[in-house]
Order: C-alpha cells, then sequence, then structure tokens
C-alpha cells in the first residue's frame, strides 16, 4: 500500500472512529435499558394480575409523591458533570455530599408529611406505605453521582449490570411477597429492594466518590447546574406527573391505577429512547460542540432512525391494545384500553424527540434555552390535562396527547435554531415513520377483524403480519432507509468495523 492510500485509510479510520465509539456505547446503553426495562415490565404484568387494580392504585398514589420529590435529589450537577470537557478531583466529591444532604432532608420531611399526602389523596393507607418508602430518597441519593460520572465516561456496561440487577432482584422479591398474600406491600418491597440493590452495586463498581467539604468547587457550575435541574424539575417532575396527581385526587386509585398502567406503557419508549440514545448523546454532542455539521447530521439521523423504528411500534400498540390489556393484565385492566390507545401516540412522539433536543441543547450549554423550553412545556401539559380532567382519566390522557403534538413545532424551531436545521428536513425525517405506522395498523386492524372474539389468534398472527408489512413498505418505498437501519444496526451489534464501507 503506497504512502497516500496508507494516509487515506487512516485519516477515514480517524474521522470513523467517533461513531464507532458512539455505536458501542448505544449497543451498551440499548442492552441495559433493555433488559432493565424488559424485568420491570415483566414484574409490573405479574404484580397487577395478581394484587389487581385497587392495591396497585395504592401505591400508586406513593410513586406519585416520591417519583415528584425524588427529582430534588439531582441539583443539576449531575448534568454539569457530564457537560463539563475537564473537573477538578474534589467537585464529584462535592456533589455527592450535596446529594447526601438533600437525600437524608427529603427523607425526614416525607415522614412528616405522610399523613397531609395520605389525607390529600383521601387514602388512609398511604401514611405507613410514604414512611417506608421513605428512606429510598437517601438511598437513591448513594446512586447520583455514581451514575453521572459513569455517564461521563461512557461506562455503559458498568451501568447495565447495576440496573439490570436491581431491577431483576427487587421484581423477583416483590413476587414472592406477592405470592406470600402481601398484597400492595409487594410492590413497596419492590420499589425498595431495587433502589437499595442499585445503589450498592453502583458503588461496588467504583464509580462512587468520597463526599468532602470543598464546596467553592460547586460556584463554577452553579449557573449551568441550577438551570438544568429547574428545567428538570419542570419536565420530569410537574408536566409529567400533573395528570397523575390529578388522576389520583379527583378520580382515586383504581382510576389512577388504569391510568398509570396506560402511563407506563408511555414512558416506555420515551424512557428507552432517553436512556440509551440520550444518555450517549449528551456528552457526545458536549464533545462535539464545535463541528456543527456533524451534529446536525447526527440529529437528523437519529431523528429519522427513531421515528421509522417507534412510530410504528407504538401505531400497532395502539392498534393491539383491546387484545394486549386484556389477554395480559386480564379482564378487571380493560378500562385501560382507551388510554393506552390515546397515550401511545404521545409516547411516540415523546421518544422521537426527548432523546436528542435536550442533549443538543445542554450539550451546546444552552442551560437557559432548556430552562424556557421546561417553563413551556410544562405550561401547555397542564393547561391541557387540566381541560381534560373534567371528562375522566380519558380526558386527561387525551390532554396529554394533544400538548405533546403542539410541542413538536417547538422543537423544530429550537433545531432550527442551534444547528441550522430546516423546517422542511425535519418534516421529512418523520415521514417515513407515519407512512409506515399507517401500513402496520391497518394490517393488524384487518387481521384483528377476522379473527374477532380470539384475542389470541388475533394478536399471534396480527403482529407478524404488521411487521411483514412494515418491512414490505421499507423496501418498497424507503430503500435508502432500510439499508441505513441495517448498517446502523450492525454497528449496534459490533459488525461494523473500523472504516468500512456503508451498506
Amino acid at each position: 500500500m503506497g504512502l497516500e492510500e496508507k494516509t487515506a485509510v487512516d485519516d477515514s479510520r480517524q474521522a470513523d472512529a467517533p461513531r464507532i465509539a458512539m455505536s458501542s456505547s448505544v449497543r451498551w446503553s440499548g442492552i441495559s435499558v433493555a433488559g432493565r426495562q424488559a424485568c420491570q415490565v415483566l414484574f409490573t404484568v405479574v404484580l397487577a394480575r395478581m394484587i389487581g387494580p385497587e392495591n396497585f392504585g395504592i401505591v400508586a398514589q406513593a410513586v406519585v409523591y416520591i417519583g415528584v420529590v425524588g427529582l430534588l435529589l439531582d441539583q443539576g450537577f449531575s448534568s454539569a458533570l457530564i457537560q463539563r470537557p475537564q473537573i477538578e478531583r474534589d467537585m464529584p466529591g462535592a456533589v455527592v455530599t450535596v446529594n447526601l444532604g438533600v437525600g437524608l432532608l427529603l427523607t425526614v420531611v416525607t415522614f412528616a408529611i405522610a399523613p397531609a399526602w395520605a389525607a390529600f389523596m383521601s387514602t388512609p393507607q398511604l401514611t405507613l406505605v410514604l414512611v417506608v418508602l421513605a428512606p429510598t430518597l437517601f438511598i437513591r441519593a448513594l446512586a447520583v453521582t455514581p451514575r453521572a460520572m459513569l455517564l461521563r465516561d461512557m461506562e455503559f456496561r458498568k451501568i447495565g449490570i447495576a440496573d439490570i440487577s436491581s431491577a431483576a432482584i427487587g421484581g423477583l422479591l416483590g413476587v414472592i411477597c406477592a405470592a406470600l398474600g402481601a398484597s400492595y406491600w409487594a410492590l413497596v418491597v419492590q420499589i425498595v429492594s431495587t433502589d437499595l440493590v442499585l445503589a450498592i452495586i453502583m458503588l461496588l463498581v467504583g464509580a462512587g466518590r468520597w463526599p468532602n467539604l470543598h464546596m467553592h468547587r460547586l460556584r463554577e457550575i452553579a449557573g449551568f447546574s441550577w438551570r438544568a435541574f429547574a428545567a428538570g424539575i419542570l419536565i420530569n417532575s410537574v408536566s409529567r406527573n400533573v395528570d397523575n396527581v390529578l388522576v389520583g385526587k379527583v378520580q382515586g386509585p383504581e382510576q389512577l391505577a388504569f391510568y398509570g398502567l396506560a402511563y407506563r406503557l408511555l414512558l416506555l419508549p420515551v424512557q428507552l429512547a432517553s436512556t440509551t440514545i440520550g444518555a450517549v448523546l449528551f456528552p457526545a454532542f458536549s464533545r462535539l460542540a464545535n463541528n456543527l455539521p456533524a451534529l446536525r447530521a447526527e440529529t437528523d439521523r437519529a431523528t429519522r432512525a427513531l421515528a421509522t423504528l417507534i412510530l410504528p411500534a407504538m401505531a400497532l400498540v395502539a392498534a393491539a391494545a383491546p387484545q394486549i390489556v386484556v389477554l395480559v393484565f386480564g379482564d378487571q385492566w380493560k378500562p385501560a384500553v382507551p388510554i393506552v390507545q390515546v397515550l401511545a401516540m404521545a409516547g411516540a412522539f415523546q421518544a422521537v424527540y426527548s432523546a436528542s433536543t435536550v442533549s443538543l441543547v445542554l450539550g451546546l450549554g444552552h442551560a437557559a434555552l432548556n430552562l424556557r423550553l421546561a417553563w413551556l412545556t410544562t405550561l401547555v401539559s397542564t393547561a391541557a390535562i387540566v381541560a381534560g380532567l373534567p371528562f375522566g382519566a380519558i380526558g386527561v390522557a387525551i390532554g396529554y396527547t394533544v400538548a405533546t403534538f403542539l410541542l413538536v413545532p417547538v422543537e423544530w424551531l429550537i433545531r432550527r435554531r442551534l444547528i441550522n436545521m430546516s423546517m422542511g428536513s425535519q418534516v421529512a425525517s418523520l415521514a417515513p415513520g407515519v407512512h409506515v405506522s399507517i401500513w402496520m395498523a391497518a394490517a393488524y386492524l384487518a387481521v384483528a377483524y377476522g379473527f374477532a372474539g380470539h384475542g389470541l389468534l388475533a394478536l399471534a398472527l396480527g403482529v407478524p403480519a404488521a411487521a411483514a408489512v412494515g418491512l414490505v413498505v421499507l423496501r418498497l418505498v424507503h430503500r435508502a432507509l432500510l439499508a441505513e437501519l441495517i448498517h446502523m444496526g450492525g454497528r449496534l451489534v459490533g459488525r461494523v468495523r473500523t472504516g468500512t464501507a456503508g451498506v
């Protein structure tokens, strides 16, 4: 090989190296999220069937509180630790000190507020449930900084070990307790044991940092951190929980159980995308902040791929909801069917954009813009949810979904401003996913209509038929996109080597 050829090959490998590294990270992140979600879905199904909607709803009312308050454990310092190109040696330890202090304070506050929350939700059993769950806030605080440092170093294999092991052990203990007649306490056992095992493993894999009192280090990242923290509170606490709080308060624990079940299905693709793709994109975008063409190309590629994979999958969930809910969870969960169908579309579009928009905004250092987006999202979502509340859980679901669609153009405007992506290209990136979704949903509904009254048979034949139709549409109409998806899949499983040409 001549010198010029060798130099060209070396340059090609160096240019492709970041994408290869990102693919490896996405692969391990995907294994982590898929394993954890598989465990959670499996044990949720088993426990839902074993304890029923009413008992499930009691713990759901407690989980709403723990979920909202738990977001205070990370004051935005984790995002700053990931985003900064370099961090001082004692900075993570100072963050640990703050995390543990806040965790201890929230635990004490929860002990005190438990009776008031039970009275607010009109569920007396909540008092003792919250008292038992209160220590999980301190336990979760132990894992905040270790996870941030693992994400910074893109150590997704270690994260996967911790996430999957904790979900499996916690779920298994919960099922055992339910089998022994523990009723809703089985869910409490699952939550506590999952958090405890996760914190222990995070520390055992060497991600922990000793707390210290070098608080002056936090001043260097305070400006970025408080904006990221405020945005996280608005998005993950207010806008994503106000519906659960209102349904639980106004409609009661059983309606919250139906809504909560559908909401978990909504969050499944969002969490898969956010924690698999988003967790990788944030540190990657932070290191590509000075290369806008590369950022634009990766953002477009990720959006197109996510839309093509997630939109058809969630359309199929909506079409098959009558069979899925009854066969998987039982007849007692049938009222959740229309809620699942409505929220499926909200989950699809949130998953497409949640993985990249926040990563893009924070990765480029625009914490103030991220905070403004969080305010807008919270206000629009809350207004839509309140408008739908008089019509019950299904009205809340419709309001939440409408709000999601109204906010999509805002995502487009942000991308155009930050990385100069045209509006036309962003609409075009969704078109293949929408096209495939229509064909797949129609194929499933046709099979289900032909086998009406035979839910298991409709699922067994309809899902493969819909998948086959989707592949045919991709092959005939979107051939280049299908080739790109196959190429990306090859990278994720490690089949494409450095310097290999595209499909």
